[in-house]
């Protein structure tokens, strides 16, 4: 069940998203191609660093979780 503050928050949230991907946005526009390929190649690296962590905080909680959770995830 939502509460008052739960749309307030939601709201707050949504704005302060909205605000950051314009900056964002103007930030791309301006850009030069070699802070575009600086960037994508930051981008792809940190890709890979994330996914393994990810793989292996799966392969780690697999391990202590209990059988029928991991029956579940097959």
């Amino acid at each position: 069940m939502a509460t008052n503050s739960d749309f307030g928050r939601s709201s707050l949230l949504n704005e302060q998203y909205q605000h950051e991907m314009e900056l964002i946005a103007v930030a791309l526009q301006e850009e030069s191609q070699d802070e575009r390929e600086d960037r994508l190649e930051l981008v792809a690296r940190s890709w890979t660093l994330t996914a393994t962590c990810f793989q292996s905080q799966n392969d780690t909680s697999e391990v202590v979780a209990p059988a029928h959770v991991a029956l579940a995830r097959q």
